[in-house]
């Protein structure tokens, strides 16, 4: 006979021979429970490791992505792409457009016509026409912009390229695209900011130790295949992958306040071509994570909520400085999305302009 005790008091007598159907099933049921919730922390551990890994790679990537960006140019000069329209370009024009010259164009991207008027137009081009005087294979009306007719003469740019304008001072809305906050405070722009156009030194003879300098002079130009080219060109370009939106995600990624807006997402791409081969491929190398993001026709627009533009590539050539923004979409450890921000000032090896 055996006691069986419940808290301090005697209960009763029972005879023990082991346990009881009952027992076993109860106690199978909280190890099952028990083993349950353990896996389920671990699980949830994992999945917040795993989260937390989702912005801290994507921050990572993106800052190695900045230090080799920074070795590729430490020796470069970099280029403004503007050029003027040869011919009167009519709104149904799909062929060609004919200009003074497409030299610092990439072999493919997005021109910006008639900007700061009415008639604005985003027109994409598929490749460099021969002789350096067309842009061939178009397509109208690209980002959130309609076709239009564009007259002789007109100045068209590289859409990737932001610049600051002249007029800094109060300058009417028609000559810029965006304001930007650098170091000597706002700074206006024209341009979406989401590519860069440079040439480095080359050596065509490919001598052992190589030889940049033509007299006194630096050649300039791009490696091909490995070989320094002098009709070398290289640019760092934004090339979307994907898209994401605001109203899916649950989030105001660019803290404006609303869940209404749409994100391009993509990678920071480097495209090398030979313009004097318009025809022949180019060699594309992708840089970094594929998780920068930039706002559906507003590239180069406010990414932070702090009322100032967010260009990637802001190239002020009269200071000779390249301010580089990387805005990277990521999650959080609560698998939030969360977009962070990385950031350079790189000086190249272009004359200062007086």
């Amino acid at each position: 006979m055996e006691t069986i005790r419940t808290g301090c008091g005697l209960a009763g007598t029972s005879r023990r021979r082991g346990f009881t159907l009952t027992e076993v099933v109860i106690a199978s049921a909280i190890l099952v429970v028990v083993m349950l919730s353990i896996f389920g922390l671990v699980q949830r551990d994992s999945q917040l490791a795993q989260s937390t890994l989702g912005i801290s790679v994507a921050e990572m990537k993106a800052q190695q992505m900045l230090r080799t960006i920074e070795g590729e140019l430490a020796d470069a000069r970099g280029a403004n792409p503007i050029a003027a329209l040869a011919a009167d370009l009519a709104p149904d024009e799909a062929g060609a457009i004919e200009v003074d010259s497409t030299l610092g164009f990439p072999d493919q991207g997005l021109l910006l016509l008639g900007r700061g008027s009415a008639s604005e137009e985003r027109v994409s081009y598929s490749s460099l026409g021969a002789g350096l005087i067309s842009f061939v294979g178009l397509t109208r009306g690209q980002q959130c912009t309609d076709t239009g007719a564009h007259p002789r003469g007109s100045e068209l740019i590289w859409a990737a390229l932001a610049e600051p304008i002249e007029l800094q001072d109060d300058p009417p809305p028609m000559l810029w695209d965006g304001v930007a906050m650098e170091p000597m405070g706002p700074l206006f722009f024209r341009g979406d900011g989401t590519g860069f156009s440079y040439r480095s030194p080359v050596d065509p003879t490919g001598s052992t130790p190589p030889n940049y300098l033509n007299g006194d002079d630096l050649m300039w130009g791009a490696e091909i295949g490995g070989v320094g080219t002098l009709d070398g060109w290289a640019a760092l370009v934004f090339e979307r992958s994907l898209s994401v939106s605001e109203a899916a995600c649950g989030e105001d990624l660019n803290n404006d306040g609303d869940e209404l807006d749409l994100f391009d997402v993509g990678q920071i791409r480097r495209r090398i071509w030979n313009t004097a081969e318009p025809g022949a491929d180019p060699f594309l190398l992708g840089l970094g994570p594929r998780n920068i993001i930039q706002e559906q026709c507003n590239w180069g627009g406010d990414l932070d909520g702090d009322g100032f533009d967010d260009p990637i590539f802001l190239w002020d050539k009269q200071a000779r400085r390249l301010h580089v923004r990387l805005f990277v979409i990521g999650r959080t450890v609560a698998n939030i999305p969360i977009v962070r921000r990385v950031e350079s000032m790189i000086f190249l090896r272009n004359v200062a302009l007086n």
